[in-house]
């Protein structure tokens, strides 16, 4: 149990997993990073439990715990109405027993797709995230209204709750649909604009593309799954030149997404190892050609085997096959060898060690 789950229950506070959290669960989906939680309490005795609570004035919660947990501060935690059936699903941490309160078990045993669209702020959030339990996203027959404005908090947790699902794309073809994307996400929304060329690219558009990527991930790690949405944002800015079509997007891709991850308050870490893996995410493909003086601080990066990931995905996704994903493993284990043995430079040559003298007595 968690150091959160614990706190609350030694301070004598009902509570219970709720929503996605309750569903991602009874799925035996991996936990997404933030955790919602209706708590029996008022705020006055949560902030005694949790001296860094924070009150951010978002719709699906009255308080939250850094980016561990949201809280819903309510009369009732197992009965009270917390907004529509599929969002009212709960499950109780400390015995692992479910909740349904809307008799909603068939939908679940049989996977039928929640349509929780309702005229609310709330619900294009809870929407867009349900979405990414499904492979193909719900077409609303009503689109959620638009926020007139959307928090910087709304837009973070929206964001790393999607990219923490299975299937992250289903989330986002659904804020598309909306015009939230065109809207608080424009980097994103060019994406829709660019057209690639078919031989190299039969998926579609820039958009189709990255929505593509995420299909070929091992796991839902958040800083390779912000590379991989992102990684061929530079796309649109990007020119034709010495028969490139897109000349340097991948340097002007790692500054914008840089920009867009200080936007949503992502920390200098994330923006740092994403910028990195943007900036280079074109590199595996000539490392078999590139001297070893331009290569050998990146293949000893702690994060290129992270990099080899995002280019896996990129080009699974693009058709191309896994032969120059393989050589560029090929190439990275053979450099990685040689670099241990003492007697040999990065390049595989020998190294030239001055011979000792004989001394005489």
């Amino acid at each position: 149990m968690s150091d959160i789950y614990r706190q609350l229950e030694d301070a004598n506070i009902l509570f219970y997993e709720y929503g996605i959290t309750a569903i991602d669960s009874y799925y035996d989906e991996k936990p997404r990073p933030i955790k919602f939680l209706a708590v029996q309490s008022s705020l006055i005795e949560l902030a005694h439990c949790f001296s860094d609570l924070e009150y951010p004035g978002l719709p699906y919660a009255d308080a939250s715990l850094r980016e561990e947990a949201r809280f819903l501060c309510v009369e009732n935690a197992l009965e009270d109405d917390l907004g529509g059936p599929w969002i009212n699903f709960r499950k109780n941490p400390s015995n692992g027993v479910f909740y349904d309160k809307n008799n909603i078990y068939d939908e679940l045993r049989a996977r039928v797709i929640p349509l929780p669209f309702t005229k609310s702020e709330r619900s294009l959030f809870d929407a867009a995230i349900f979405s990414t339990l499904w492979e193909s996203p719900p077409q609303a027959t009503e689109a959620p209204d638009l926020p007139p404005t959307s928090s910087v908090l709304f837009q973070k947790d929206l964001l790393i709750s999607i990219l923490a699902g299975p299937y992250p794309a289903s989330g986002f073809e659904f804020l598309k649909q909306t015009g939230f994307v065109a809207r608080e996400w424009p980097e994103l929304a060019l994406l829709d604009e660019v057209d690639q060329s078919k031989d190299f690219h039969p998926e579609g558009n820039g958009w189709s593309h990255t929505m593509q990527t995420f299909s070929y991930r091992k796991g839902r790690d958040l800083t390779l799954s912000l590379a991989l949405l992102l990684h061929d944002i530079g796309k649109p800015e990007s020119q034709h030149s010495d028969g490139k079509r897109f000349h340097q997007h991948a340097e002007l891709g790692a500054r914008r997404a840089v920009k867009f991850l200080s936007r949503l308050g992502f920390d200098e870490k994330t923006k740092e190892d994403v910028g990195f893996l943007i900036r280079y995410h074109m590199l595996p493909a000539a490392l078999s050609t590139l001297p070893m003086q331009k290569i050998k601080v990146l293949i000893t990066d702690a994060r290129f085997p992270a990099l080899l990931e995002l280019f896996r995905c990129d080009e699974f996704s693009s058709f191309k096959g896994p032969a120059r994903y393989y050589e560029a493993c090929s190439v990275y284990k053979t450099i990685r060898h040689t670099i241990q043995n003492p007697y040999r430079n990065a390049d595989g040559s020998k190294k030239h060690t001055a011979k000792r003298s004989a001394s005489h007595y």
